[in-house]
This record gives structure tokens, C-alpha cells and sequence, in this order.
């Protein structure tokens, strides 16, 4: 009821889209994961641009306005349903974002200190998304400023920066 009622629509309109709770949250965990690659998606000139550094930061800022502007759904999700969704679409899309990442290292050659460039841009995804969902409950004024964005910037450099 209550997440009709945020949706302005009638629990019969919300069940005729989605006949089971399952359906809805299986959507909406879908949508937000689509929202973050999207987010990775719009910065990817900047990694083959470079510096690696400016790159970072921009797509960990563009992750954290987009993660910003649902905390309210982020915050429920890490509460309730962390555990649903389609984990194959999940992992997918975080692969997505990791080869953006991937270009970047690789084109940065020397500078990079992984020697195992799929495993580290891997866990640099996974560590922003992991880091910003979680700020979206612990961290929501340092989200919304950037402050959390820019010290998960500088850790994600320090890493992969020799």
C-alpha cells in the first residue's frame, strides 16, 4: 500500500504492472542498476580522455548524484531487498562499467599498479557501488555534498596509482 501510495496510483493499477511483489521489486532493483550504468556510461569519454585521476572522480561523482537524487529507494533496498533482483542483469551491467575502467587502465599503461587490469577495474566498480549504496543509509549529507564522492575518489586513485 504505502509504495502505491508514493507512486500516486491505485493498488489495483500497481498489481496490474506488477502482479507480485516480487515482479515490482525485481523491477525496481533492475531500474536502479540501469541508473548506475548509466551513470558510468556518461563519463566514459572522460576516462579515454584522461588524466585517470580526473576520470575517477567524475564517474564517482556522477554515481554519487545518481545514487543521491534515490536515497530513499537506495536506503530501503539495502534494508529489505539487497537480496532480489536478477543477480545475472546485476552482475552484467557492473561487468559494463568495468570495461569503461578497463580502457582507462590499460591506457594509462605504467602509471597503473594492478598487473591484473580485469580484476582491478572490477573491484574498483564494485567498491564505488558498494561504498555509495551504503552512504546512501550511513552517509547521506556526505553524499549529497560530494564529500563522500571525492574521499572515495581519492581511495580508488591511491589503489590503483603507483
Amino acid at each position: 500500500e504505502a509504495i502505491a501510495e508514493a507512486a500516486g496510483v491505485s493498488i489495483g493499477t500497481l498489481y496490474h504492472y506488477f502482479p507480485t511483489k516480487d515482479a515490482l521489486v525485481a523491477a525496481v532493483v533492475e531500474r536502479m542498476w540501469r541508473g548506475e550504468l548509466e551513470a558510468f556510461a556518461r563519463t566514459a569519454p572522460r576516462f579515454a580522455e584522461g588524466p585517470l585521476e580526473a576520470a575517477i572522480l567524475a564517474a564517482v561523482e556522477e554515481l554519487a548524484r545518481y545514487v543521491a537524487s534515490k536515497k530513499d529507494v537506495y536506503r530501503t533496498w539495502f534494508v529489505e531487498a539487497s537480496q532480489l533482483g536478477d543477480l545475472q542483469t546485476g552482475l552484467g551491467m557492473s561487468g559494463q562499467a568495468a570495461q569503461f575502467v578497463r580502457g582507462a587502465l590499460e591506457a594509462a599503461g605504467p602509471r597503473v599498479r594492478p598487473r591484473d587490469l580485469a580484476f582491478a577495474s572490477d573491484l574498483v566498480v564494485k567498491t564505488a557501488l558498494a561504498v555509495l549504496r551504503t552512504g546512501a543509509r550511513d552517509y547521506p549529507d556526505e553524499l549529497a555534498n560530494g564529500a563522500l564522492a571525492k574521499e572515495l575518489a581519492d581511495m580508488l586513485c591511491r589503489y590503483l596509482l603507483a
